[in-house]
């Protein structure tokens, strides 16, 4: 395989890694979206059982919307950043092969953990306005939500 094969071949892989899924519309999205939404609401029926809410049928009603859009919002941002990141390392040390184990899951850690704080903070801010809930359960309810809804498929690396 000749240096321009490689080169290609290297080009390939950074611009179409697997998490890119999040950030570009595709079939896959017909699986992601449903998947998503009943991850997330089972996550808030088990949060908010574990948390003793009364009506989690009123509460589910009134946030799973918002909770399952700033999922997104959250795993965009974090494939953003682990995209700056990938490119930012193969320009200082390209030849540091980063879609294989341990790089791919290097690179993608600032990016899980930029979701999972997303997520708890803009849940904290918008998915739950016009809730009875008490502040103290609503940060409670964001970190389960941060902690058991942050992508962490995104650590699996492409290769080996």
């Amino acid at each position: 395989m000749g240096g321009e094969d490689i080169m290609q071949k290297r080009l390939y892989n950074i611009l179409f890694p697997m998490w890119l899924f999040y950030l570009l519309p595709t079939g896959v999205w017909l699986i992601i979206l449903p998947a998503n939404f009943l991850i997330d609401s089972l996550v808030l029926y088990f949060g908010g059982r574990y948390l003793h809410i009364k009506d989690l049928v009123k509460l589910w009603k009134r946030c799973i919307f918002r909770i399952w859009v700033i999922g997104f919002i959250s795993d965009i941002l974090g494939a953003l950043l682990i995209l700056a990141v990938a490119l930012l390392v193969d320009k200082i040390c390209p030849e540091w092969n980063t879609f294989y184990f341990p790089g791919a899951t290097l690179i993608a850690v600032p990016g899980v953990l930029l979701s999972a704080v997303s997520i708890f903070f803009f849940n904290r801010r918008f998915a739950f306005v016009n809730t009875d809930l008490d502040d103290r359960i609503i940060n409670k309810l964001c970190w389960i939500l941060a902690i058991f809804t942050a992508p962490y498929a995104m650590l699996i690396p492409l290769y080996g």
